[in-house]
């Protein structure tokens, strides 16, 4: 086969390629937009257990404050990252070579109670986005509000090596989520006349124990009076044991459901973020029409 042919069926295959992406991508983002827009919000003090939508304040717990390490800025969460420029003949890039992502949980204070947010496996769209620029790997000045038209000045008369990038939703801003909800810890739910039963089980395994306790007329047998006491007795030490329990406080947590339903979380309302990803579809809806537009013609003209 002749390079041409094989520059054009490579191309060919480019084409379907991109084709079958933006297809996918456009799919995605209208069932994440159907998602959020479906899901009614819930309040944290009465949200069922399961896949819920949630909206309050982020709050870093005040026993872990969550500090981003760019900026050394307060937040509830970050992910930041490093690139290092690299020249190639008169040609530039930006490659990278340090990103980390925040995995410690914050709180969503939305008037009503609590609500723990584990961030791992999120997709989240922050509020806040430094972007700066110096000469060393790790920053030691921090230029604020390095976006715009001010970072595209940098990056084309400024020589500096090091381009750094931090997202955060910060400290008190308020955030949209939506996840799997769950209580953790609290009262027991445990139905007592089933700890009942299996105390009185336990007793039965020591016949000559619970002889001795309850037969009060002493035949070797317990008559309906004496077991109906042995009942009494013990719903009285499973009640008595229950009132002497120590349990943690209940806690919400709202995490990645597991079973690929989206795990969402940004500092916009609902309406804000559905509308985002109605963007990204019709631009996906866009890109797979052109894509099979060039795939066609250069297939006809072949």
């Amino acid at each position: 086969m002749s390079d041409h042919r094989l520059k054009f069926w490579l191309f060919v295959i480019g084409l379907a390629a991109s084709a079958a992406y933006c297809f996918w991508y456009a799919f995605k983002s209208w069932a994440k937009n159907r998602t959020v827009e479906d899901t009614p919000v819930s309040r944290v003090r009465s949200a069922a257990q399961g896949y819920v939508e949630l909206t309050g304040k982020g709050l870093p717990p005040a026993t872990s404050p969550n500090i981003a390490p760019l900026t050394g800025t307060r937040c509830a969460w970050w992910r930041y990252k490093i690139e290092e420029r690299r020249y190639s003949g008169r040609s530039r890039s930006w490659s990278t070579i340090q990103s980390d992502t925040s995995v410690t949980p914050f709180l969503l204070d939305d008037g009503t109670g609590q609500c723990l947010i584990d961030p791992r496996g999120a997709e989240v769209f922050p509020g806040a986005t430094d972007v700066w620029y110096g000469p060393s790997e790790w920053p030691q000045v921090h230029i604020p509000n390095g976006t715009g038209v001010f970072a595209w000045l940098v990056d084309n008369l400024v020589t500096d090596r090091y381009r750094y990038t931090e997202h955060r939703l910060q400290a008190d801003e308020r955030v949209y989520a939506i996840g799997a909800f769950r209580s953790l810890g609290g009262a027991s739910v445990e139905d007592p006349d089933d700890a009942i039963a299996a105390l009185l089980h336990a007793w039965k395994k020591d016949p000559a124990a619970l002889l001795a306790r309850f037969d009060t007329n002493h035949d070797g047998t317990l008559s309906a009076a004496e077991w109906e006491q042995a009942r009494a007795v013990a719903r009285r030490e499973v009640l008595e044991h229950r009132a002497a329990e120590t349990r943690p406080p209940s806690m919400n947590v709202l995490s990645d459901p597991g079973d690929g339903r989206s795990f969402l979380l940004a500092a916009c309302d609902a309406q804000t973020l559905a509308r985002r990803f109605r963007y990204r579809a019709l631009a996906g809806l866009g890109g797979f029409v052109g894509s099979t537009a060039a795939l066609a013609w250069m297939l006809l003209n072949v």
